[in-house]
């Protein structure tokens, strides 16, 4: 009787786990207004993810040279600004992220240790490594400069935010590769 009382227990804990888990996952959460406000406010172009985030159309960073007919040549970089937040206590913080090198393995340790060394220098964000998980990238790992910014946080502390990212991110890319893929 303990014995079948024991399994009938088990089964129905992981029954109640296997719901809990489908659950979760099933249900995708809605952008958040106060991005898109702050965006508004910005003037900043947009689309969503899958993921409702944010993608901004890149945003122009550094004049590179001119054409023939005189129109400026820009560098650009991709930027994210994430929906969903995270809570630590009573903070609520969000991350803006930014896209500058891919590679196909492991990051050579001379890439490795030049974002560590770039991150004892900046003020706001730092440097993460994104193993992608699906997609044609599947397999290849992303360097992206991320920061963390208060879920609520105004529209030029967003502004802000989003500039230190994406010239930190640029200029990396710019480094590391000399291309202006992102």
């Amino acid at each position: 009787m303990k014995q079948t009382l024991l399994i009938l227990a088990c089964l129905l804990l992981f029954a109640l786990s296997a719901f809990a888990q489908t659950n979760s996952t099933a249900k995708k959460q809605p952008a958040d207004p106060r991005v898109k406000a702050a965006l508004d406010e910005i003037g900043y172009k947009y689309e969503m993810t899958d993921d409702s985030d944010y993608k901004l159309v890149p945003i122009q960073t550094e004049q590179t040279g001119t054409k023939p007919d005189g129109t400026p040549l820009w560098r650009s970089q991709l930027v994210y600004v994430n929906s969903n937040t995270e809570k630590y206590g009573t903070l609520e913080i969000r991350e803006v992220l930014s896209p500058a090198f891919l590679s196909n393995g492991p990051l050579p340790s001379d890439v490795a240790n030049r974002l560590l060394r770039e991150n004892n220098s900046v003020k706001l964000g730092a440097w993460r490594l994104v193993v992608i998980n699906t997609g044609p990238n599947a397999g290849k790992y992303l360097a992206m400069f991320a920061a963390q910014v208060a879920a609520d946080s105004d529209a030029e502390s967003l502004r802000l935010t989003i500039k230190s990212v994406i010239l930190i991110a640029d200029r990396m890319e710019k480094e590391l590769t000399g291309k202006d893929d992102y």
